[in-house]
């Protein structure tokens, strides 16, 4: 029998003597098992007074759901991409850089072209965000996807490995003595927005499984 295949097992058995969900949760605790573990192990039975284990409702999340995901992470890239793209022509066109650089004309172009684009973008975004919370937040039961744990990790992996990068930049042009306010002002931009990324994200996940756990033991 597999760990996970021992651990519903025994999560069956105990439920069936009639011990609490505290209680099973700490002996798991204390035998090694991860809360999250033991909280998926949990979720396969409804938390009733019913004599037997009563199973919870499985929800299929199948390729639509890695689709729809998919869909949504990578307009997040291409919204983030839109942004800080805006945000160099405007830095740009506030501190024109001399001699050899885009004209005023070609940053006005710029802008413009930027600016529609992030009307296009951020709406169907911000509509297929809402939509991924929406389930979740009307059933704390229904189960995170695997492939929305997947991609937000990845993208908490991207976004970090950026803003580590943005610091690196703005070390490097300090000390070779190549720090502008235009340089600088970019620098920003992108740990901005690379950081606000990561602030909604972590916490997403983190508000998502408390309120998986919370809906459990309610």
């Amino acid at each position: 029998m597999g760990g996970r295949d021992s651990l519903r097992d025994f999560v069956e058995k105990s439920l069936e003597k009639g011990l609490s969900r505290t209680e099973i949760t700490d002996a798991l605790i204390a035998a090694g098992w991860e809360r999250q573990e033991i909280t998926e192990a949990l979720s396969v039975y409804h938390d009733s007074n019913f004599p037997v284990p009563v199973p919870s409702k499985h929800y299929s999340l199948t390729a639509r759901d890695t689709v729809f995901y998919l869909f949504l992470f990578i307009t997040l890239y291409v919204v983030s991409w839109g942004l800080i793209a805006l945000a160099f022509d405007i830095i740009d066109l506030l501190i024109p850089k001399i001699e050899g650089y885009r004209s005023e004309d070609a940053l006005r172009s710029g802008v413009r072209y930027w600016v529609a684009y992030s009307f296009v973008f951020v709406p169907v975004y911000l509509t297929l965000a809402w939509k991924a919370e929406r389930r979740h937040k009307l059933d704390p039961n229904c189960p995170l996807s695997n492939s929305r744990q997947w991609l937000t990790y990845i993208t908490l992996f991207i976004a970090s490995m950026t803003v580590l990068g943005d610091l690196v930049a703005l070390l490097y042009a300090y000390l070779s003595g190549d720090l502008t306010i235009r340089l600088f002002l970019k620098v920003v931009a992108v740990g901005l927005i690379a950081g606000l990324v990561i602030i909604y994200y972590y916490g997403d996940m983190r508000r998502a499984e408390k309120a998986g756990e919370a809906g459990r033991e309610a």
